[in-house]
């Protein structure tokens, strides 16, 4: 089923794009987030961009005003557009955040990216079962999660990939490994879902 991107509600005001993602055949042309180990967050946007009436320069423009507004707001330079395209009636966009705190603050979605102290210390009670990637059938529960402190998780609550900068250990029921063993693909947007990766 299709579903309108939050991503362009909140850029353009109405929604432009159907997702497509589901469709898509490789990890490559998803919407994806990746987190780096600096902390940045980059966040390629692939959604389908066919229609006669869809203006690149008018959602580069509408992207950017929303950047410049979030930037000022912020007192920094804490979000920058990298690249808008179209290729074969697909659009990729590509933005980079300085913390999964401005993706969170600019999206109004929920992101976390950090240590398993860090994450419970910012309020997340980690009350969840999670799978282990290599050994099937392992599963983990909250003081396994909590004697990992230094260990790193992603919490986040949105249909999209996530490409961690470190191997996958647990993950949520509602995530799979993709076919590269380095994505994780998040099925339910509902509801708040984890990736603890080294």
């Amino acid at each position: 089923m299709k579903k309108i991107s939050l991503f362009l509600l909140a850029v353009c005001g109405i929604a432009l794009l159907m997702a497509g993602c589901s469709s898509k055949e490789t990890e490559e042309d998803v919407s994806t987030l990746e987190l780096k180990k600096n902390g940045e967050i980059v966040h390629t946007i692939v959604e389908d961009f066919g229609e006669s009436y869809y203006d690149l320069d008018e959602l580069k423009s509408s992207t950017e005003e929303m950047i410049a507004d979030y930037n000022s707001s912020a007192g920094a330079d804490r979000v920058k557009l990298n690249s808008a395209q179209t290729q074969d009636g697909v659009v990729r966009l590509v933005m980079t955040f300085k913390s999964s705190e401005d993706y969170s603050g600019f999206y109004r979605q929920a992101l976390f990216s950090g240590t398993v102290k860090e994450a419970f210390g910012a309020g997340y009670d980690l009350d969840v079962t999670l799978n282990s990637v290599k050994e099937e059938g392992t599963t983990i529960s909250k003081q396994d999660i909590l004697d990992m402190g230094d260990k790193h998780v992603a919490i986040v609550r949105e249909n999209i990939n996530i490409r961690p900068y470190g191997d996958i250990l647990y993950m949520s029921s509602d995530v799979t490994l993709g076919a590269d063993g380095k994505t994780a693909v998040v099925t339910n947007g509902e509801s708040l879902s984890y990736i603890i990766f080294k």
